[in-house]
């Protein structure tokens, strides 16, 4: 801190150049954060008087009250440092309440590459075997690309010139039209007309 905290002349009054002999000491802090917000902290600080006198509840209607002149002062200011230096221009004794270092806020993002599970031949140093064949199961049930009359697409073209896209894309109606067939067949008994 700078200077003597401890001044040679009495303390001025609050708002006035008038010197008192009652100031009590400031408080400089910073001031908690909401307990209705999850938001930061605020940055700026406050100085604050003690308490000089004790408060009392007011009987009829349960408020609490003090004739404490300096209960209602708070001053802000965006820097610790300013608010001292105010605090020593006034010759008020002053006590900081430091701020605690900010905790580290762990990230979720930081080093996901090192974490990030990989499957197989996705791994870091891994390599694909060539040509080596699909295990195949010893089930009946078979992959749609081995049942009869499909058509394998990782192949490029079918031997005979036939690409299955070009066909499905052709025969196909845009997605917002509907289909002609709805399901609902209409019959007439008889000759009816």
């Amino acid at each position: 801190m700078r200077g003597h905290n401890r001044p040679h002349v009495r303390p001025r009054l609050p708002g006035t150049d008038l010197p008192a002999r009652g100031v009590p000491t400031a408080i400089i802090r910073r001031p908690a954060r909401s307990a209705t917000s999850s938001g930061p902290r605020p940055d700026h600080w406050v100085l604050e008087f003690e308490p000089a006198r004790p408060a009392r509840i007011e009987p009829l209607m349960g408020w609490t009250a003090g004739d404490d002149p300096f209960r209602g002062i708070r001053l802000v200011f965006p820097d610790r440092d300013s608010a001292v230096e105010f605090a020593e221009r006034q010759d008020w004794r002053y006590v900081v309440l430091d701020d605690r270092p900010a905790r580290p806020v762990p990230n979720p993002w930081r080093g996901h590459t090192a974490h990030r599970l990989h499957r197989g031949a996705d791994a870091p140093g891994a390599h694909r075997i060539a040509g080596a064949p699909a295990p195949q199961a010893g089930h009946r049930l078979h992959r749609g690309a081995e049942a009869p009359g499909a058509f394998d697409l990782s192949r490029r073209r079918s031997p005979d010139g036939f690409d299955p896209v070009l066909e499905a894309d052709i025969e196909s109606f845009p997605a917002s039209d509907p289909p002609a067939w709805t399901g609902t067949t209409i019959a007439t008994r008889g000759g009816g007309a």
